[in-house]
C-alpha cells in the first residue's frame, strides 16, 4: 500500500535488527538508554494525564447524554487537551518566512473546517516549512502532497506564471483544497456509520494513510496521541495567539455579507448527491470573489440564491452531474470552431451544476480556468470544485442568450428572470416552456426566504 504511515512503518522496520537477531549490550549503550529513558520520562508522564482526562472527558460525557453516533462530528475533547481551537488568528511570528502569512490565512477560508492555524502545523509536521524536501514517493515542498493529488488540485495561485508544487503558496492552497475534500468525505463516512472519529482529525488521518485506509479501519474508535493527527494537533499551540480568527478582507463578518453557510447549503439541497459538495463551492467562489459580494447584503444575498435557483432547475437539485437525455448528446459539437471537437462528437453533453455544454464552452471554460477542458470535458464530472468553477465561469461572464451576464443581473437591479434569459432563455423564455419558468421562479422565492431576503421583482422573462 503506497501511503506514507506504511512506508515510515517499513522504513522502521528495515532500521532494527533483522529477525531473530539480538545484540549484546555493552556499558556505554546500557548508560546511553538510561539516559533515554529519564528523558523521554516527561513525556510519557504528560501522555498518561492526557490519557486521564480524555477517559474522565468521555466518561462524564457518556453520564450527560446518551451515546449517540453522530456526535463524532462535533467539537472533540481533543481541542481541550491539545492546545484550544485551532481556529484562533495566526501567530505570524511563528512562520518562518513571513511572505506565507497572507497566502496562509487566505487558504485557511477554503472551508469552515480549516484554518491558517491547521495549515501551519500541518506544514510543520510535514516539512518544516522547507520547499526543497522531497518525500519517499515523490512527494515535493512543502505540505508533501502526492504528486497526482497536486497535479488535480494544484494552480498558480501566486499568479507567477507557474504551477508547482515546489511553490510554498501553490502548495498551501493545494494542501487546503485537498483538506476540505477530505473532510466533506470522512464526514460522508460519519454520516454513513462507516468511520468514528471527529471530522478534522480523519481528514488528516486520510491526509497521512489514505481514504481507502481510513475507511477500512473504521475511522479512529480509539484517540490514538501518537498518530499522525494528534502530531499535527499538538503543534496547533505554536500557531496560535488565542484570540479569534480575524476575517479576511474579502470576507465581511457574519451577517453582512451574501456568504453562504454549509448550513444553508444542506438546507438548500436536501437531496444533493455528495459529488456536489460544499467545500467544493467554496473553492470555486475564492476564484471569482465578486460572486455574492457586490452590493449591499440583500443584493449579495440574492445573488446567490439567484446562482442556486437556476443550478437546481439545472442539475434536479444537484442530484445529476450529466445530462439526462443520452439522445441529445450529439448536439453540441460546433464542428466549425478552429479547434473542433478532439474528444468527440457526443462529448460536449451537459455536465455540472449549471450544465455546461457545447464545445466553444469547454474551450472557452478552459481557457479561463487553465484547465484543457476541450480534451478532457469529464473534469467538469470527476472533480467536484471544476464542476462548481465552470458554472460560476459562466455565471460571471458569459450572457448566453441574454445581454448580459447573470451575475450583471443580480447586481445591478435587472432582475432574476434576465438570469433565466441569459442561461436557458432560447428555450424557455416568452412562454416557450412556463413550468421551467416557474420552478426558478418558486425555487429563487424559496432561498432568498432561506437566506433571509426579499426576491424583488421581475422575476421572470
Amino acid at each position: 500500500m503506497s501511503t506514507k504511515g506504511v512506508r515510515r512503518a517499513a522504513r522502521a522496520a528495515a532500521e532494527g535488527a533483522g529477525p531473530g537477531e539480538r545484540k549484546p549490550v555493552d556499558a556505554t549503550q546500557a548508560i546511553g538508554i538510561a539516559v533515554a529513558v529519564l528523558g523521554l520520562l516527561p513525556v510519557v508522564v504528560l501522555a498518561l494525564i492526557c490519557l486521564l482526562a480524555l477517559g474522565l472527558i468521555i466518561g462524564v460525557g457518556g453520564l450527560a447524554a446518551p451515546a449517540d453516533p453522530s456526535a463524532s462530528n462535533g467539537p472533540f475533547v481533543a481541542d481541550v487537551l491539545l492546545g484550544g481551537d485551532p481556529h484562533s488568528e495566526l501567530a505570524v511570528e511563528s512562520i518562518p518566512d513571513p511572505a506565507l502569512v497572507e497566502p496562509l490565512r487566505e487558504a485557511g477560508r477554503q472551508c469552515p473546517m480549516i484554518s491558517a492555524v491547521i495549515l501551519a502545523a500541518q506544514i510543520m509536521e510535514e516539512s518544516g516549512f522547507d520547499p526543497a524536501t522531497t518525500g519517499p514517493d515523490g512527494e515535493i515542498g512543502i505540505s508533501q502532497l502526492p504528486p497526482d493529488v497536486f497535479d488535480r488540485l494544484g494552480e498558480d495561485d501566486d499568479d507567477n506564471g507557474e504551477t508547482s508544487a515546489r511553490d510554498p503558496v501553490d502548495s498551501i492552497f493545494a494542501q487546503a483544497r485537498y483538506l476540505c475534500e477530505l473532510g466533506d468525505a470522512v464526514q460522508q463516512l460519519i454520516d454513513d456509520g462507516k468511520a468514528s472519529g471527529d471530522r478534522l482529525t480523519l481528514a488528516l488521518l486520510a491526509y497521512e494513510i489514505g481514504l481507502a485506509e481510513v475507511e477500512s479501519r473504521g475511522g479512529m474508535p480509539v484517540p490514538d496521541i501518537t498518530s499522525y493527527p494528534y502530531r499535527v494537533r499538538m503543534l496547533f499551540p505554536h500557531f496560535m495567539t488565542g484570540e479569534p480568527e480575524a476575517p479576511g478582507k474579502d470576507v465581511p463578518p457574519p451577517g453582512s455579507s451574501g456568504k453562504l453557510d454549509e448550513a444553508a447549503f444542506n438546507q438548500i439541497f436536501p437531496g444533493r448527491i455528495p459529488f456536489y459538495t460544499y467545500a467544493g463551492l467554496m473553492t470555486a467562489m475564492a476564484k471569482y470573489p465578486a460572486f455574492g459580494q457586490t452590493g449591499d447584503e440583500t443584493t449579495r444575498k440574492r445573488e446567490i440564491a439567484a446562482f442556486l435557483a437556476n443550478v437546481n432547475q439545472e442539475s434536479g437539485g444537484l442530484r445529476y452531474v450529466e445530462e439526462i437525455n443520452q439522445s441529445a448528446w450529439g448536439n453540441y459539437c460546433n464542428a466549425g470552431a478552429p479547434y473542433g471537437c478532439p474528444a468527440g462528437q457526443r462529448a460536449y453533453h451537459g455536465r455540472g451544476p449549471i450544465q455546461l455544454s457545447w464545445n466553444t464552452n469547454y474551450h472557452a471554460a478552459g481557457q479561463a480556468l487553465n484547465l484543457d477542458l476541450l480534451n478532457n470535458p469529464d473534469l467538469v464530472m470527476t472533480n467536484a470544485s471544476v464542476a462548481w468553477q465552470t458554472a460560476l465561469w459562466f455565471w460571471m461572464t458569459q450572457s448566453g442568450a441574454g445581454t448580459m451576464t447573470p451575475h450583471a443581473a443580480m447586481t445591478n437591479g435587472s432582475g432574476f428572470g434576465e438570469t433565466i434569459r441569459s442561461i436557458n432563455g432560447v428555450l424557455e423564455c416568452h412562454g416557450g416552456q412556463p413550468a421551467a419558468i416557474a420552478n426558478r421562479v418558486n425555487s429563487y422565492r424559496d432561498y432568498t426566504r432561506i437566506l433571509g431576503v426579499t426576491p424583488g421583482d421581475r422575476l421572470e422573462c
